[in-house]
């Protein structure tokens, strides 16, 4: 398919979207996109999704903030007395098991200073059950 015929097609789609009976917000930001891209410009930019400097948007990054998110809760219970419903590891201990059992963590150490890092994000997500 040439430029030309797909910008016609993406025209067509969006003139198609706002003619619906009553479009709603978002059927009329699509087509208000579909429209911009249609004229040339780039589709990051019109349906805002443009990732900022440093930014990542892939799949990838996602899964691994949910990782490390799960880790530090993990540990965060691991690590309290058993009198607190924790499993009363030590901090190493708790890395050690986490980095064993969690699929795709980075190295020991790189958790530790993650840890050691970022105290804020030490907030428990999950319970753990006890034995």
């Amino acid at each position: 398919m040439s430029v030309r015929k797909g910008q016609a097609r993406l025209r067509k789609l969006a003139h198609t979207l706002t003619a619906l009976p009553s479009p709603s917000e978002d059927t009329k930001f699509l087509s208000s996109a579909l429209i911009e891209i249609a004229s040339g410009k780039d589709a990051n930019d019109a349906l805002g999704v443009k990732a900022k400097r440093g930014e990542r948007k892939g799949e990838y990054e996602r899964l691994s903030k949910i990782r490390l998110q799960n880790f530090m809760s993990w540990v965060t219970l691991a690590t309290k007395p058993l009198d607190q419903e924790g499993q009363g590891y030590t901090l190493k201990k708790a890395i050690k098991i986490a980095k064993e059992n969690f699929k795709d963590l980075p190295s020991e150490a790189a958790l530790h200073r993650y840890w050691t890092r970022f105290p804020e994000r030490q907030k428990i997500v999950f319970q753990l059950e006890s034995d």
